[in-house]
C-alpha cells in the first residue's frame, strides 16, 4: 500500500524522487499548497477559542489555493502537525482521533480530500471555523482535546449569485439564492480531474508510473442547503453533504489495490426564539465508509484483503437558553444517538457493534460587571454497547472565567473533564480518513481528559497578543501497535493488537498579531512536552515520548498589497512503535530479525518550510475575478515525517510530503 501512496502523490505534484543522508534510503511523496490569501485576521472570542471567517481562512496557507480550515487550525498556538501538508492534528498532547470535527454541529469522521490537500466541505458553503480548546460549550461531546467547528451560511444573500472555480486538481461551481419570499438555497459541489490527468501523465511520460496500470480516482462532494423563515423568529433548514475518494490502480504482476472514503451527512433543524427563549431541535443522518483492499499474487496464489471501518450514526438533540435577567443565561439541553460499527476484515464471521450514547447539560453563564465573566457546564453521558453489554455513565465539567483588568489587558482560565466513547486506531500519521474507528468495549474503555489552562491577554490598537500555559491529563488512550502495517491482514483481528494507557502533556503557548493598513503579521508558537506511560506492551510501560511530540512549534505569516510570506518551524519528533518481524536474506540463510523494537529510536529532522505568493482580486462590469499564484518550500527542504522498514528493497525509508511546488487557483463570481 505504501507503493499506492507514491503513486497517487506523483499523480497530485510531479516530480518524486529519492535522496540519501547518513545512510538512510529517502522517499517523498509530493503534495500541494497554495500562497496565502487577502486577509489573515485571527478572531480570538473567549480564553481556548479561536474563531476566523472564511475570507480569514483563505489567508492562511493551505491546499490547491482554497480556504481550508484544518490548515488554519494547524497555524495556531498548541497546535501540532502531522506530515508537512498532511490533515492530522495533535492538539495539546492529544491523539489526532481525540479531536472532534463538525459541521453545522454534526461529527464529521472523514474529513479529507484527495489525501488530505483539502477539506470535504466546499469553501464556497462555509460561514467560519472556530478552534475551541478549553472552556467547552454544553451542546458538544464524545471528544477530549478540540473541537473543529465549521459553520456553513446561515444568511444567503436575496439575489441569484454563481461561482466557478478551478485550480491544478479540482474545479468548483456553487449558486445560491432566493427561491421564494421567505426560503433561500446554496448549492456547492466539487470534482477533481486526477484520472484524466494521469492518462495524460501515462501517454507523456511511461516511464514515470513504471508497472502502473489503469489508475482510476473518483473525487468530489457536494453540499446542498435550503431554509425557510417561518416567522421573524423561526426558521425551518435542511442540509445534506456528500463527499467521496476512491482510489485504485494494476500493477504488472497483475495485483490490484484499492483504498478510499465516502460520507453522506443529513440535517434537519427547527429553531425558534419567543421573549428571549431559545429552542433548537434538530436530527441528523451521518453514514461514513471507509475501504481497504488488495489482491495480490504469493507464492503461487491470489490472496485477498478487505478491511472496511464503516459507521451508521442517527441521532436527535434538543437545546434550549433564556436570559434570567442582566447577569444569568442558562442553557440545557440533550442529545441520544445511536451507531452501527462495521469494523475490519469484511467477512460473515464479523458482526456489526451496536452503541447507544445519551447526553443531559446545563450550562449558565454569569457578568458580574464588565470586569468579571464566568461559565459553568455538568453533563451527564450513559454509554452502552449492545453486543458485549457493556456500559458507562461518566459526568464532565467544563468552567471557564475572565476577569479584565483594563481595556487592554485581561486574564482568562478554563477547566474541562471530558470522556471520549470512539476510540480511533492511527495509521500513517498524515490525517487520511482510512483510520478504523472503533467504539468503546468491554476490553477498551472509554478515555478521559482532564485539562487546565491559564491566559494572559492584551491588546491595544492595531496589537494583539496573548500567552499562556496547559496541563493535561489523559487515561485510557489507544495505542494501535500495528499502525505502519495499517493497510494490512494485521487489521482482521485489530482487537488483539490495541494496548491502553495515560499521557500527560504541559506546554505554553503564543499568540502576537499585528493587524494595519497595507501590513497584516502573525506569529504562534507553542513549547510542549508530551509523555505516553503505563502501556503494558510498550517501553514496559515506562514513559516514552508522544506521536509528533514536537518542543518548539513556530508558525508566522506576512502580507503586504498582495505578496504573501508563510515560514513553517516544527521540531523533529521522535519515532516510536513496538517490535515487529522481517525476514533478512543473508550468505548463511534466512533470518528472522526484529525492527522498531522499543521506543523514541529515532529522532527525525526539524520541520522547515517557506511559502511565497502574490494574490489579485479585480472586477469588469459585474463579473469578480479573484487569482492566486503561489510556490510552497521555495526552499525545497526535504521534510521527512514518518521512517518505515521496505522488506522489499531490506532498507530504511523515510516518507514526506512538498517538494517545491508552484500553485495556481481562479475564481470568477457572478
Amino acid at each position: 500500500m505504501v507503493k499506492m501512496i507514491i503513486i497517487i502523490a506523483i499523480l497530485l505534484s510531479l516530480p518524486l524522487s529519492a535522496k540519501a543522508q547518513r545512510g538512510v534510503d529517502r522517499e517523498w511523496t509530493d503534495t500541494l499548497e497554495a500562497a496565502i490569501r487577502t486577509d489573515t485576521r485571527v478572531i480570538r472570542t473567549r480564553a481556548g477559542e479561536m474563531v476566523s471567517g472564511i475570507e480569514s481562512i483563505r489567508g492562511v496557507v493551505s491546499p490547491l489555493g482554497e480556504g481550508d480550515p484544518i490548515k488554519w487550525s494547524q497555524t495556531l498556538p498548541g497546535v501540532s502537525a502531522g506530515a508537512d501538508g498532511g490533515s492530522a492534528m495533535f492538539v495539546r498532547g492529544g491523539n489526532s482521533g481525540t479531536n472532534l470535527f463538525s459541521l453545522d454541529g454534526v461529527p464529521v469522521y472523514g474529513c479529507a480530500h484527495l489525501l488530505g490537500l483539502t477539506t470535504i466541505v466546499p469553501s464556497e458553503a462555509i460561514e467560519s471555523a472556530s478552534l475551541i480548546k478549553g472552556g467547552f460549550a454544553g451542546r458538544d461531546g464524545n471528544f477530549t482535546s478540540a473541537h473543529l467547528k465549521i459553520t456553513t451560511k446561515e444568511k444567503i444573500s436575496d439575489e441569484i449569485k454563481s461561482m466557478v472555480s478551478v485550480n491544478n486538481f479540482l474545479a468548483g461551481a456553487s449558486i445560491e439564492g432566493a427561491a421564494g419570499p421567505k426560503t433561500r438555497f446554496l448549492l456547492s459541489g466539487r470534482i477533481s480531474p486526477l484520472a484524466y490527468e494521469y492518462a495524460l501523465v501515462r501517454d507523456k511520460l511511461p516511464e514515470m508510473l513504471g508497472s502502473i496500470q489503469n489508475f482510476r480516482a473518483g473525487v468530489g462532494d457536494v453540499y446542498a442547503k435550503i431554509y425557510n423563515d417561518l416567522s421573524p423568529e423561526s426558521r425551518l433548514s435542511a442540509s445534506a453533504l456528500f463527499s467521496n475518494d476512491m482510489y485504485s490502480f494494476k500493477m504488472n504482476d497483475n495485483s490490484d489495490e484499492k483504498m478510499g472514503w465516502r460520507n453522506f451527512i443529513a440535517r434537519l433543524k427547527y429553531s425558534t426564539n419567543l421573549s428571549g427563549f431559545r429552542f433548537d431541535v434538530s436530527a441528523s443522518c451521518n453514514i461514513f465508509k471507509n475501504l481497504q483492499e488488495e489482491t495480490k499474487y504469493y507464492l503461487g496464489e491470489s490472496r485477498h484483503l478487505s478491511l472496511s471501518s464503516d459507521i451508521q450514526e442517527y441521532s436527535l438533540s434538543l437545546d434550549a437558553g433564556k436570559g434570567l435577567g442582566p447577569r444569568w443565561t442558562l442553557d440545557w439541553g440533550a442529545q441520544f444517538r445511536y451507531s452501527l460499527f462495521n469494523v475490519g476484515e469484511k467477512s460473515p464471521q464479523v458482526k456489526p457493534m451496536p452503541a447507544f450514547i445519551s447526553r443531559i447539560y446545563a450550562q449558565a453563564e454569569y457578568k458580574a460587571s464588565d470586569r468579571f465573566e464566568m461559565m459553568a457546564v455538568v453533563k451527564g453521558n450513559y454509554y452502552s454497547s449492545r453486543n458485549d453489554r457493556y456500559g458507562s455513565f461518566d459526568p464532565e465539567l467544563n468552567a471557564r472565567a475572565e476577569y479584565r483588568f483594563s481595556e487592554s489587558l485581561s486574564l482568562e482560565a478554563s477547566f474541562d473533564r471530558m470522556v471520549q466513547y470512539y476510540h480511533t486506531l492511527e495509521g500513517l500519521p498524515v490525517g487520511w480518513s482510512l483510520d478504523l474507528i472503533v467504539p468503546s468495549r468491554w476490553n477498551i474503555k472509554p478515555e478521559y481528559s482532564t485539562q487546565a489552562a491559564l491566559e494572559l491577554e492584551f491588546k491595544r490598537g492595531r496589537h494583539f497578543l496573548t500567552g499562556g500555559a496547559f496541563f493535561r491529563k489523559m487515561d485510557n488512550l489507544v495505542y494501535y501497535r500495528f499502525a505502519r502495517n495499517l493497510f494490512s491482514g494485521s487489521l482482521a483481528h485489530w482487537e488483539t493488537s490495541v494496548d491502553i494507557g495515560k499521557g500527560r502533556s504541559c506546554g505554553a503557548e503564543f499568540l502576537y498579531e499585528y493587524a494595519g493598513k497595507d501590513l497584516y503579521g502573525r506569529v504562534s508558537y507553542t513549547l510542549s512536552k508530551t509523555d505516553r506511560y503505563d502501556f503494558p506492551y510498550i517501553n514496559d510501560g515506562l514513559p516514552f515520548h508522544a506521536k509528533f511530540d514536537r518542543r518548539h512549534v513556530l508558525n508566522a505569516a506576512a502580507r503586504w498589497k498582495g505578496i504573501n510570506v508563510s515560514l513553517i518551524f516544527q521540531s523533529g519528533q521522535w519515532e516510536n512503535a513496538a517490535a515487529e518481524e522481517y525476514i533478512l536474506h543473508t550468505p548463511d540463510g534466512e533470518v528472522v530479525a526484529e525492527y522498531f523494537d522499543g521506543v523514541n529510536n529515532y529522532h527525525m529532522p526539524d520541520l522547515i518550510r517557506l511559502d511565497l505568493g502574490y494574490s489579485i482580486s479585480y472586477s469588469t462590469g459585474k463579473v469578480a475575478h479573484d487569482l492566486n499564484l503561489g510556490v510552497c518550500n521555495v526552499l525545497n527542504r526535504f521534510n521527512p515525517f514518518m521512517l518505515y522498514y521496505d522488506t522489499e528493497q531490506e532498507g530504511w525509508k523515510m516518507l514526506a510530503l512538498i517538494p517545491i511546488m508552484p500553485n495556481i487557483s481562479y475564481k470568477v463570481s457572478f
